[in-house]
């Protein structure tokens, strides 16, 4: 017996896109009453439009909306799925079940790559977003452009220019759904199937896993106090096809990469004629420490440009993007039209608005300054509750701390306590791809105001203090 949806026939308007807004905000106060939790599988749209009485087109649009304000999720070849984790006044939600329970982690105090979203001007999209829906064009519903709706990437070339010093046509953005599929469409445009490309060490898993599903071979190359040791990379690979390096702030240590590096990078390059993905992370939030781009640098025609939004706005607008080199534009727009990776537009359209309005200038500075006192705050209490326990390069940069133990210590046990005592951090030894060298803990703080930082130190320090961790086993790991 299938469940009742209790929307009800919609008082009918003139024209589709304004019951799909009446649908829309029926639905969307749907999830907020708590009518359908955080995921659990919304109706289908042939569904919903039968209870609505609208057709099944005007469901369409409603749902993109729902996605489109982050209130839904689409799942490939699954269905929608509820994305609000909240819960209305005198909703009850049940106790949460393992999927619902990880869902919910990444809003746990440090938790990595978890922004300021109480920083985020809600009312200020909201707005925009209603704008756009009532005059969405149609050609907007169709299921994607090649490289990105032309108004966004002309907007993120101008970004670019003004944030970050690069300078771009808009024929040369590619607009992606996340980091993860912009380096899987550079590996498989710039590189033959099992070539091999250099990956720092320690390095981001999901980089890894990106590679790897282009087909291609990662070789962990050293990262030290200057970020990718050219050195070493030479040395094991010598002709690597491609190299990705987080240049503003390496993830996780957070050390940026030094001003000999990067000419000794591009140079590299240059020789072999190898491509270098160049990921951003964060460029926008330099934390006292200017970076330039490789993009930027003389000798850069080989370097694709990456960064995305997931990290400046919010998670689930899923954008990212690629600033690719003119002489090879055409080949990645044949590979985005051979696989159909199209972002969602609707959210493209919102997102061109609020760059070009001046709306995200004004959020980056207000994050700047909130992170820069959540970082500072974040570094005395740890001084105070963990003295002696962690080691913290104050000048690394990145929006989490690399706090590295002093003394041998086992990181995974240590952030499996953590995890039961409501506090995610995560393990650095994760994040080696061949024997760790390093332990310690990455520790969030752009997504948490200071009293939760304080608090959160205080219940670690308490947990480094009380909880007897298994040093024979760090010791045998070779920490």
């Amino acid at each position: 017996m299938r469940r009742a949806l209790g929307i009800g026939k919609l008082t009918q308007k003139s024209g589709d896109l304004a019951l799909a807004e009446l649908l829309f905000e029926t639905l969307r106060n749907r999830i907020l009453d708590g009518a359908f939790r955080h995921g659990e599988k919304l109706p289908g749209t042939r569904l919903i439009a039968r209870d609505a009485g609208v057709s099944r087109w005007t469901a369409v649009i409603a749902v993109d909306m729902l996605i489109a304000e982050g209130l839904a999720e689409a799942r490939k070849r699954s269905g929608t799925y509820a994305s609000w984790s909240g819960s209305a006044a005198g909703f009850k939600p049940d106790a949460p079940d393992a999927d619902q329970a990880e869902a919910s982690k990444p809003h746990l105090p440090f938790a990595v790559g978890v922004p300021g979203l109480d920083l985020f001007p809600m009312q200020v999209w909201r707005r925009l977003q209603s704008h756009r829906w009532k005059q969405m064009p149609l050609d907007a519903l169709q299921p994607g452009h090649d490289g990105g709706w032309p108004e966004l990437r002309a907007a993120i070339a101008a970004h670019v220019a003004t944030m970050r010093g690069i300078r771009c046509a808009p024929s040369q953005v590619f607009v992606t759904t996340s980091a993860h599929s912009a380096i899987l469409l550079a590996g498989e445009v710039l590189c033959r199937p099992g070539s091999v490309v250099w990956m720092e060490e320690p390095g981001y898993f999901r980089t890894r896993s990106a590679l790897q599903a282009a087909g291609l071979a990662p070789v962990p190359v050293m990262v030290d106090g200057e970020g990718i040791d050219i050195a070493d990379g030479r040395r094991q690979a010598p002709k690597a096809a491609m190299a990705v390096v987080t240049s503003s702030s390496q993830f996780p240590t957070g050390v940026g990469l030094s001003d000999a590096r990067k000419q000794s990078l591009l140079e590299w390059s240059a020789s072999v004629g190898s491509f270098i993905v160049e990921d951003d992370f964060a460029g926008e939030f330099d934390m006292g420490h200017a970076s330039t781009p490789l993009a930027t640098m003389p000798n850069a025609a080989r370097v694709v440009y990456m960064n995305t939004f997931s990290t400046t706005i919010f998670p689930s607008l899923r954008l990212s993007y690629l600033i690719v080199p003119k002489p090879i534009c055409e080949r990645f727009n044949e590979a985005v039209r051979q696989t159909e990776r199209y972002a969602t537009v609707p959210n493209q359209i919102v997102l061109a608005d609020f760059l070009t309005s001046g709306q995200f200038m004004k959020h980056v500075r207000r994050c700047r300054e909130a992170y820069a006192e959540r970082r500072e705050v974040l570094l005395r209490a740890l001084q105070e509750e963990c003295g002696g326990v962690f080691l913290i390069d104050e000048a690394a940069g990145g929006l989490h701390l690399c706090a590295k133990f002093a003394q041998a210590r086992d990181d995974v046990a240590i952030a499996a306590a953590a995890r039961d005592a409501g506090i995610v951090v995560e393990p650095l030894s994760r994040f080696y791809a061949n024997a760790p060298k390093l332990a310690g803990l990455l520790l969030g703080f752009a997504g948490f105001r200071p009293d939760v930082l304080r608090d959160s130190a205080r219940r670690l320090g308490a947990l480094l203090n009380t909880h007897a961790f298994d040093r024979t086993r760090a010791a045998a790991a070779g920490f």
